[in-house]
């Protein structure tokens, strides 16, 4: 029989994002172990610290199979409180013990065939915690995907330092990761650099999509993600604007979640080549990238991209900010193009060039589709985590457990 993992995440499909949809895939194709999947959240939300806290109700739950949902009874919630009202303040302090009341719930959930606990970081600490005090409670190894981004230091981030550097093991995207977070302390010997992979594309319809835009006729430039500020999309929307001003036929589509950012944005600038579509399903997101000329996520932050794996499943080019982790996935001039974060200038001049040449585009996704057989397979992420959890279980068997 094959060891089993409980993987452990805010939010999880069909709620949308990058780190759900590593989760989703982890879970299908683990090899030589198997998964269960514990959630809070099924669907899009952004009120990080309430919602996962004092908003979050409901009864333990299996909307299917292998994935478990949690919420909170009204007596744990008013012991959290307190907690939730000083957690700006206190925020390490406060973390452990709203982390507290949510132990028995996740306990309810460890099955005595699950050999080790992995925790996906997405918004507050507090499951992450409550992943790491059950795991030392039953003695079992906790492993943590930090996905994260280099803004993340500071008294504010105390909490998420601590499981950081209590986890057995910790899974990086990147090497510029890898060492962010051993310049935050966690152990390099602990750190394992798994790479990443995207999501299989579907068969798609690109006159469909076009439809959907009320029959435009001009070059896509797609936008896929979560419509965060941070994420370029006014960047993207100034130099769209731009380079129309300067005779370039282009439409912009924002495919992804809305955010209260990009509700505020979009109903003070709206125009008929802009489209914002929000949360779409698989069909429809693939449906975009097939009409796109161009996928464009000038984010400041990453931890990864897969958006840019996506695009190169359909042999799309792609344009990125240049901040290291996006440096680590495309490679300037030969798989994509890369831009100086905030620099709508710069932004309008690569999508100018590639949606006047043609050729240029077409040889960029090209090699970028080669990168995604090769290079970002999921093939090598799963064996690379398997190896990871092989090695915390080994290192659990022939030595006392770590303490927090």
């Amino acid at each position: 029989m094959k060891p089993r993992v409980l993987l452990t995440t805010t939010a999880y499909p069909p709620s949308t994002g990058g780190v759900q949809a590593h989760v989703a895939e982890l879970a299908a194709r683990l090899t030589t172990f198997e998964a269960d999947v514990l959630t809070l959240w099924l669907r899009n939300r952004t009120d990080w610290l309430l919602g996962t806290t004092l908003r979050l109700t409901g009864d333990l739950a299996q909307p299917s199979p292998g994935v478990t949902t949690l919420g909170w009874s009204s007596s744990a919630r008013a012991r959290m409180l307190p907690w939730v009202l000083s957690y700006y303040a206190y925020p390490a302090v406060a973390a452990r013990r709203i982390a507290a009341q949510m132990v028995p719930y996740l306990e309810q959930v460890v099955q005595p065939e699950h050999a080790l606990i992995h925790n996906h970081r997405i918004g507050r600490e507090f499951l992450a915690q409550t992943s790491l005090m059950v795991a030392r409670k039953r003695a079992m190894p906790f492993v943590l995907t930090a996905h994260h981004h280099p803004k993340w230091r500071g008294y504010r981030y105390g909490g998420w330092l601590e499981v950081y550097r209590a986890a057995d093991a910790v899974l990086a995207l990147t090497e510029f990761e890898s060492a962010e977070l051993q310049r935050l302390g966690v152990s390099g010997d602990r750190i394992h650099v798994i790479g990443g992979a995207a999501d299989p594309p579907l068969p798609a319809d690109a006159a469909r999509f076009r439809a959907r835009l009320r029959g435009s006729t001009g070059q896509v430039v797609l936008f896929l993600g979560q419509q965060f500020e941070y994420k370029g999309v006014a960047d993207l929307f100034q130099a769209v604007a731009a380079i129309r001003s300067r005779g370039v036929k282009a439409e912009l589509a924002f495919v992804g979640p809305a955010t209260p950012f990009s509700t505020r944005f979009f109903s003070r600038r709206q125009a008929p080549w802009v489209h914002v579509l929000g949360t779409v399903d698989e069909q429809t997101k693939w449906d975009a990238i097939e009409a796109s000329s161009v996928v464009c996520l000038p984010s400041r932050h990453e931890a990864f991209g897969r958006v840019y794996l996506e695009a190169w499943s359909k042999a799309k080019p792609v344009i990125g900010a240049r901040i290291p982790t996006v440096g680590e996935v495309i490679t300037d001039g030969q798989t994509g193009l890369l831009v100086d974060p905030g620099s709508v200038e710069q932004l309008a001049g690569a999508l100018e060039r590639l949606l006047s040449s043609p050729m240029l585009a077409a040889s960029l996704g090209a090699r970028g589709l080669g990168e995604v057989e090769g290079r970002f397979s999921w093939r090598q992420v799963i064996g690379r985590i398997e190896a990871a959890y092989s090695s915390v279980l080994e290192a659990a068997s022939t030595k006392v457990p770590r303490s927090r």
